[in-house]
């Protein structure tokens, strides 16, 4: 993750590599198919952290307040991003990354 400082925001741009554009960990997140995202949870799975559901959510009335949950196996409750901890929130960085820049 070089291209990114050590626990990230979601709302931090990074530059993937094509185009001149930037995109925010949750820009590229929430675009993701239901599969691709499973994509995601099954890399992240197989280094064996519990995660079972990404939940992307846009507040309303703008969409300026942004915000990922996520689930844990066995867990009732889903828990805010910042709350995982720094290994774990960093393999999840890291499969939306491959994830993302395999479509483009």
């Amino acid at each position: 993750m070089s291209r990114l400082k050590d626990f990230p925001s979601i709302h931090d741009r990074i530059h993937t590599g094509y185009g001149n554009a930037l995109h925010s960990l949750y820009e590229i997140g929430r675009n993701l198919s239901d599969k691709e995202r499973q994509e995601v949870i099954a890399r992240v799975r197989a280094k064996g952290y519990r995660v079972e559901e990404l939940e992307f959510y846009e507040y309303a009335p703008t969409d300026t307040m942004r915000h990922l949950f996520v689930r844990m196996e066995g867990e009732a409750e889903s828990i805010p991003y910042f709350m995982l901890d720094k290994e774990c929130w960093n393999e999840i960085v890291d499969a939306l990354l491959v994830v993302h820049t395999s479509l483009s």
